[in-house]
């Protein structure tokens, strides 16, 4: 009969301990969005997406990648897709990808991997604020 009584207890202070960790706080999820750029990628994170937009030689617009859920930590691995323009009907390829990365103060170094075209692209690195 005492066990039944302590259940109610140990549940509360169950629910307190775990409810104790501090969640992000709205700085900590925005601190990665705004424009990276190297001379060949350039990232735009925003409060959702992110999009990615990769230059083929000569300065081209080559191919480009979304992510369509917010990047909030500053090592991350997400699924994404990316885009490879071609020049013939329909235009575009569309696979998916795993967008990797870390950020180290103002540089983020991103990996980008096409299982389908087992394709690997960087780690490509990227500073904050800058645009192509």
């Amino acid at each position: 009969m005492r066990s039944t009584s302590l259940l109610p207890l140990l549940l509360a202070v169950g629910f307190a301990t775990g409810c104790s960790s501090p969640l992000p706080s709205a700085a900590d999820t925005t601190s990665l969005q705004g424009k990276w750029a190297s001379d060949q990628v350039s990232l735009t994170i925003s409060d959702s997406t992110a999009n990615v937009v990769l230059l083929a030689s000569g300065g081209c617009f080559g191919s480009y990648g979304q992510i369509l859920q917010l990047i909030s930590q500053d090592h991350f691995s997400v699924p994404g897709t990316y885009t490879q323009l071609i020049g013939a009907y329909p235009g575009k390829l569309e696979y998916l990808a795993l967008y990797a990365g870390q950020v180290n103060g103002t540089d983020l170094a991103l990996t980008i991997t096409v299982p389908a075209l087992r394709l690997s692209i960087g780690p490509v690195h990227l500073t904050a604020g800058r645009e192509q």
